[in-house]
């Protein structure tokens, strides 16, 4: 009986050892993607926006790209500059009000969007990846 315990113990110990690596991989290999690193853009954009629920503030703009952090409903974003993926989605870069944190943010994802001239980032190389 002891022998099993130690078995199983084991095994689950194993199990969970190797389910943290491959999701671990899985997010290190999004976040590598083509079209899914690179520098950040210019502050080029005085505009500001409201989240209309809780979404991943991505490494690029790409929903198959890496995540920065999970954002919710009403909080504010001050907005870098804007960019439009190869599918055709409009997202902005932007700074998350109250903290030093950038990402990317669809802006489907948007409830409000105030004061922005939609300023291009100049990353040309995020519409033909992906």
């Amino acid at each position: 009986m002891g022998h099993m315990v130690k078995t199983f113990g084991a095994l689950a110990i194993a199990g969970a050892m190797g389910a943290a690596l491959l999701s671990g991989s899985a997010a290190a290999s999004a976040a590598t993607l083509p079209g899914c690193g690179g520098p950040s853009p210019v502050n080029v954009d005085d505009g500001w926006g409201v989240m209309r629920g809780s979404f991943n503030l991505k490494t690029a703009p790409y929903a198959a790209c890496g995540n920065v952090t999970k954002l919710h409903a009403g909080q504010v974003l001050y907005f870098h500059c804007w960019t439009r993926n190869k599918y055709g989605k409009h997202w902005v870069y932007v700074r998350v009000k109250g903290t030093g944190t950038h990402g990317w943010m669809s802006k489907d994802n948007l409830r409000t969007i105030r004061n922005t001239q939609r300023q291009d980032c100049g990353v040309e190389e995020h519409r033909d990846f992906i």
